[in-house]
């Protein structure tokens, strides 16, 4: 077969854009895919023609040649898989400039086509010329440090944190001080940006590298799992703003702190609850039952569970309040369900505490829950109609307590309009139901009679 290879990126390195040197790439990939490359020596001659090819490909640039610049990297990155490919063989030609055009492919021109590419060129320098380790780092890191401070939703952050990785969980123990600060200067400011990526489709710009995010994080608790706390405290302070609505970051942001929870112990919690609980608190008052239910899922966790119990006394008068809502249901009832499991599981933790709270609450002189206003206006709604000889629904007086959380009771003494006195339906003397009674947000609707 000769040094068909050889012949090929010779070829390729000197064309011209065009048709030509596409059907060339696309020959020599389907040498490295076959395994025909193998055949052939691997001399100098023939590495010097990939690093080459390489180079050359890093320096197209016009957008019609993208195609190319992929057919490129995927051939030197199949290449390298070779077993006849000896990266002690090429380590002089792996040279600063070489590593600076791999970066300048981070600076968004490349396409999402090409990510896993760069991915696996920075993963295989990486891995086989330790001296460049560090350089390769600060590039990496630059790059990241950009993403944190601006939204370019063209760089490649999620490749770049997926090939970090397996590199975070080769750094030696005990973490020196480059490390943590790698960790807290340059990973957790990447949970800053409050952009979105799109937001017809809720789709926050946090989300296209969130999981590898969380990945890189969680390789540094497993090596040290005392920086949990600060790592919650970090997150604590990304939280939008009121006037910065974002449900979906908010969301990712709880299930993240569900996963730094497992690392903290007993005797470190108290240094976050009061920033935790704020947060909580906070979007356990949501009207939208996603921030509402990511919170209440925490309680799910055992381990989690027993940080809440062993500080009882500062978790149930901040969350209490918070879930009872005035006695007011939630309009979701998968939360109301939920509700109901995280109160059983609070009252276990501290019965005690539990009944001095709710009787603060509700108890005598204090705020009447609002099903039993309701109860009290449906019963008073529908003695007036009785009355008037006109029939209506009155609560069930079986002795059995009502199920707030349930259609029926939300409904109270509300029929339609045509109902109750024979008139249209929809007519503009009709009554509005309740709003939670539709089983739609309170926000939904414009109001109005």
């Amino acid at each position: 077969m000769g040094e068909e290879s050889t012949v090929l990126l010779a070829r390729i390195c000197s064309a011209t854009p065009g048709e030509q040197r596409t059907k060339d790439l696309a020959a020599l990939n389907e040498l490295i895919r076959k395994g025909e490359i193998r055949d052939e020596t691997f001399n100098a001659e023939l590495y010097e023609g990939f690093f080459l090819l390489l180079s050359s490909a890093f320096a197209w640039r016009a957008k019609d040649v993208q195609e190319d610049v992929c057919a490129a990297e995927r051939a030197f990155v199949g290449a390298t898989r070779v077993p006849e490919f000896q990266p002690t063989a090429v380590a002089h030609l792996v040279e600063d400039h070489l590593l600076r055009a791999l970066y300048s492919r981070m600076d968004g021109t490349s396409t999402q086509e090409e990510w896993p590419t760069l991915r696996d060129l920075f993963a295989w320098f990486y891995g086989h010329f330790p001296a460049k380790r560090g350089q390769l780092r600060a590039l990496i890191g630059r790059t990241l440090r950009s993403a944190s401070s601006f939204a370019n939703k063209s760089a490649p952050i999620a490749p770049l944190l997926e090939m970090l990785t397996p590199v975070i969980q080769g750094f030696r123990e005990p973490l020196t001080g480059v490390h943590k600060s790698f960790l807290f200067d340059v990973l957790m400011p990447l949970h800053r940006s409050n952009e979105w990526l799109q937001w017809d489709r809720q789709s926050p710009f946090i989300g296209m590298y969130h999981k590898e995010l969380v990945r890189c994080v969680l390789a540094f608790l497993e090596k040290q799992p005392s920086l949990a706390p600060k790592c919650i405290e970090s997150l604590c302070t990304f939280f939008p703003q009121s006037r910065q609505s974002n449900t979906p970051k908010e969301v990712l942001l709880i299930y993240e702190i569900s996963q730094f929870l497992r690392y903290v112990n007993e005797s470190s919690f108290p240094e976050i609850r009061p920033a935790l609980l704020r947060h909580m608190v906070r979007l356990l008052g949501s009207h939208n039952s996603q921030p509402v239910q990511s919170v209440m899922q925490l309680w799910k966790d055992d381990h989690i569970l027993g940080l809440f119990r062993g500080s009882s006394k500062d978790i149930i008068p901040a969350i209490l309040p918070a879930l009872l809502r005035g006695g007011e249901p939630h309009w979701n009832v998968t939360v109301n369900r939920m509700t109901t499991l995280v109160l059983e599981k609070l009252e276990a933790s501290n019965a005690e505490l539990f009944r001095e709270v709710a009787e603060d609450l509700w108890g005598p002189g204090r705020q009447v829950p609002a099903y039993i206003t309701a109860r009290a206006e449906a019963e008073a709604a529908a003695a007036a109609t009785a009355g008037d000889g006109v029939g209506a629904p009155r609560p069930p007086g079986d002795g059995k307590p009502a199920n707030v959380s349930s259609l029926k009771f939300c409904l109270g003494g509300w029929k339609p309009p045509g109902a109750a006195g024979g008139g249209a339906v929809g007519s503009a003397g009709g009554k509005q139901p309740p709003l939670t009674a539709t089983g739609v947000a309170p926000w939904a609707f414009s109001g109005g009679g």
